[in-house]
């Protein structure tokens, strides 16, 4: 019965390493999720609302919006006034580009969903505040959740209802399936 006891207990402790990587492993696929992981991933980046960037904007408030994305999905849309820079840009590099453009302005980036742009913020926003730059943030749930709430979108043509997806997994998150577009 001992044995049977210590088998158990062994059991048991496995289990409890287990469960939480399974019920990770089951939690749905969603926006919401998407942006939580993005606030826990980067925690020193503050997260704007899309509601507030349009407050922004509507305000004419100084600010720099940066599109983090490939050239590809730039070219099927972005929102108005974006820049496009590469997410994989030097600091050096970034800083040389926009540095002498951020003194007391917002400076706000944004990508699909977060995640590109908010390793971008959390490797500039300290060069950029030391610039000048009034306040930096990260676009909450991307272009995904500016195109989620209907919020207007252009591309070179001017006007559009399409976004990319990135690819096929991730433009899941995307709840207008049929504005989903790969090419301009």
């Amino acid at each position: 019965m001992n044995r049977l006891a210590h088998t158990l207990v062994a059991l048991l402790v496995a289990l409890s390493f287990i469960a939480p990587q399974i019920a990770t492993a089951r939690a749905p696929f969603t926006l919401d999720a998407v942006r939580a992981q993005v606030r826990k991933d980067y925690g020193s980046v503050a997260q704007l609302s899309a509601k507030a960037l349009v407050n922004i904007m509507r305000k004419e408030e100084e600010f720099l919006l940066l599109d983090v994305r490939e050239e590809n999905e730039f070219a099927v849309s972005r929102i108005a006034g974006a820049e496009r820079v590469d997410s994989g840009i030097w600091r050096k590099s970034f800083m040389a580009r926009f540095g002498d453009h951020v003194g007391g302005k917002m400076v706000v980036f944004y990508c699909s969903v977060g995640v590109r742009s908010s390793r971008l913020v959390a490797n500039v926003q300290a060069a950029l505040m030391e610039q000048g730059a009034k306040h930096v943030f990260n676009l909450d749930g991307g272009v995904f959740a500016w195109h989620n709430e209907n919020r207007a979108l252009e591309n070179a043509k001017g006007a559009t209802d399409y976004v990319h997806p990135f690819d096929a997994h991730w433009g899941k998150l995307v709840r207008r399936q049929e504005l989903l577009k790969s090419v301009p």
